[in-house]
């Protein structure tokens, strides 16, 4: 191609990308602009001038979020119904062969090992049934911090070793200590072992995806020279709470436009969300070298939300960064209950707001800094929306505790009526509930469209509607708490998220809930006396507060889910015909967690020769020996020789036994006594 005619392609494309951007975010401020003209009539007119300007300043915020939601999805819809391509990225030709090994990463912080090692297992069979395993290796990169589950990653580890296809490497490091959580766990793997390879899949704990996709995500990179990440989205499954269905089952009808929405406008400069993507090795080494943010946690300290902050860095690079909808085969599981979800958004809120540190950094890429505004604003927007509730509340109040003044001290002839535009603000709250639920039905004709079998899809919608209706003023709720507590500088521990589908306690929704049913109550009965014109509008966030315990409770449960999937509610394709590498997965599970032993941590090397030889072997490669008092390591080894001399108990605290893990001549001698005995 010549110079001429790249630099005409590359106008092109730039006109095409403007085009896009000018018609999302031109119709987004319009409808704001217009929908905050008609709001300005509508405010009671004997309001005061600082109530005003409050009420359509947060008019302004939260009509802005809904419109750019619509907006988005709508174009996406369009896209998605044309069949149209995410334009500026070559596509590589069918059959395309693999120049290069890849190295697929799985990053894990205390959780089960069974699982984490079936999924790589089944990904990498899937891999071997199209004969393309062997330009991939597998890493589990461990970053737990509990002794027994570290010892049972090892164990398990010998056990993958047996089931992963012939010639196919999985490999384990455990990290000693945990500098940057799950970003420095991947920054230690590229300084160490980066070198080896050009590209690099990101995985979660729970992820899975398929062989054609992982290849196609490599083939993709090979054949555009400018990517640096190519972000796969994911979808929802193995969902069995009402809870995880409900998300499950939202994901698959509406993520597809919501994708394809934000992929229409952001083309190559697109998000990373942490997982499920294929990052180019050189990108991430010359660009993603994080800073600790100054200042002490919440806003300070290690970047917990590092995807947003690697995806901006490699864009300010010169790399482009892909979102492509067209990459299918990528999948995620759900946390179980809603107090389990709201614990994950409690991470995720923190590490959004560190963002505002990050949003003025120096030659970031406009739509970077977007990114980042959106995040932020992904949470900030419950304490919007609630701010906005109790202003609105307080006037309709004052009204009703305080009449208005009819006539004033000044003498007229006719008496001040005060103007309250009615139908104006019905007229906008529809509109309002048309944004945000339209592109739900937009979402469900796609799903027709491509999946024949999908009975129940639209009774399913009506009842996620519904459900999601209720379950939103406790999330609003939660999040809003959650701004509050980072702004008054409580930070988050770094936790392991909850996968299990155990349900929620009677006790656990009475703690978390108390205070969202006390309000929802105090608030019926407030209006109901003093504001009866509000008594119906009020009622759908109301009446979520009110019964926020035994909806966390309800949608808690696997028997309800269960109940909900054989009655075809929130049933998705992946249910009815199970993915093959979801089958594996599971199979190899059984199979892992058949092989499992009952003893656990210390007491398993001492029984296990071979495994506390590569335990031992291990440890140099984990890194530097954490420091522990003599104090510690002598009570440990007190404790063991008891245990093994009088066969007592082993009642090791969490620092005793990783104490002993780290001291290979005591576990050595220990077994020896053992053997004696």
């Amino acid at each position: 191609m010549s110079l001429s005619s790249a630099n005409l392609q590359n106008k092109t494309f730039n006109n095409l990308l403007f085009e896009r951007r000018f018609k999302v975010f031109g119709l987004m401020i319009l409808s704001t602009l217009l929908a905050t003209l008609k709001w300005i009539t509508v405010i009671p007119s004997d309001s005061t001038l600082f109530t005003k300007f409050l009420m359509i300043f947060l008019f302004i915020l939260t009509f802005a979020w809904i419109s750019l939601f619509f907006w988005s999805s709508l174009f996406g819809f369009w896209t998605l119904l044309r069949h149209k391509n995410v334009p500026g990225i070559v596509w590589p030709k069918a059959g395309a062969s693999l120049k290069t090994k890849t190295a697929v990463l799985m990053p894990v912080y205390n959780e089960s090992p069974q699982g984490t090692f079936a999924n790589l297992i089944a990904i990498a069979h899937d891999l071997a049934k199209i004969k393309q395993e062997k330009f991939f290796d597998f890493f589990i990169l461990s970053d737990t911090t509990n002794p027994k589950i570290w010892v049972e990653e090892e164990q398990i580890w010998l056990e993958a070793k047996k089931l992963m296809p012939q010639n196919v490497n999985i490999y384990y490091r455990r990290r000693a200590k945990n500098v940057a959580r799950k970003s420095g766990n991947i920054e230690d793997f590229c300084n160490k072992w980066g070198v080896a390879y050009d590209f690099m899949i990101i995985l979660d704990a729970d992820s899975l995806m398929t062989a054609p996709t992982l290849v196609k995500m490599v083939q993709l990179m090979q054949e555009n020279s400018h990517a640096g990440i190519i972000q796969a989205p994911p979808m929802m499954i193995n969902s069995h709470s009402l809870f995880a269905r409900i998300q499950q089952f939202a994901g698959r009808v509406y993520g597809p436009i919501v994708s394809a929405g934000l992929a229409y406008w952001q083309v190559g400069d697109s998000n990373y969300w942490g997982h499920n993507a294929i990052i180019r090795v050189k990108a991430f080494i010359e660009c993603c070298g994080l800073p600790v943010l100054p200042g002490k946690a919440p806003f300070g300290g290690p970047i917990l939300s590092h995807d947003f902050v690697e995806a901006a860095l490699i864009r300010r690079g010169g790399w482009s960064a892909w979102l492509l909808p067209e990459l299918t085969g990528s999948y995620e599981e759900c946390p179980p209950t809603m107090i389990d979800f709201a614990a994950r958004d409690r991470r995720w809120c923190q590490g959004n707001l560190q963002h505002i540190k990050v949003l003025c950094s120096k030659h970031l890429h406009p739509i970077s800094r977007i990114h980042f505004t959106i995040g932020i604003m992904s949470y900030l927007s419950s304490p919007i929306w609630l701010c906005f509730l109790i202003v609105g509340l307080a006037i309709a109040l004052g009204r009703g505790i305080f009449p208005p003044t009819y006539f004033t001290e000044v003498r007229t002839l006719f008496p001040t009526w005060p103007i309250f535009d009615k139908i104006g603000t019905i007229a906008l709250f529809i509109l309002s509930m048309f944004m945000l639920i339209f592109p739900k039905f937009l979402g469900l004709i796609i799903y027709k469209i491509r999946n024949k079998q999908s009975s129940g899809a639209l009774k399913s919608t009506f009842v996620e509607i519904v459900l999601s209706a209720l379950m939103a003023p406790i999330m609003m709720l939660f999040q809003s708490k959650f701004v509050f507590d980072i702004l008054t500088g409580h930070s988050v521990s770094w936790n392991t998220q909850n996968r299990d589908d155990g349900g929620t306690s009677f006790k656990d929704a009475l703690q978390r809930h108390f205070w969202h049913t006390l309000l929802g109550i105090a608030t019926t009965l407030i209006v109901a006396f003093y504001a009866q014109e509000l008594f119906w509008w009020m009622l759908p966030i109301t009446l979520g507060l009110i019964f926020s315990i035994p909806i966390s409770l309800l949608t808690s449960k696997v028997r309800i889910g269960l109940w909900a999937k054989k009655h075809n509610f929130f049933s998705i394709p992946e249910e009815i015909s199970l993915p093959n590498i979801l089958k594996d997965a599971q199979k190899y599970k059984s199979l892992l967690l058949a092989s499992s032993p009952n003893d656990t941590g210390v007491i398993l090397l001492l029984k296990n020769q071979l495994l506390q030889n590569l335990h031992i072997f291990m440890l140099p490669v984990n890194g530097p020996t954490p420091d522990f008092s003599s104090q510690e390591v002598q009570q440990a080894q007190i404790k063991l020789e008891n245990y093994i001399s009088y066969n007592t108990t082993l009642d090791l605290t969490k620092e005793e036994e990783l104490a002993l893990l780290y001291h290979p001549e005591i576990l050595q001698q220990a077994a020896i006594q053992m053997k004696l005995l």
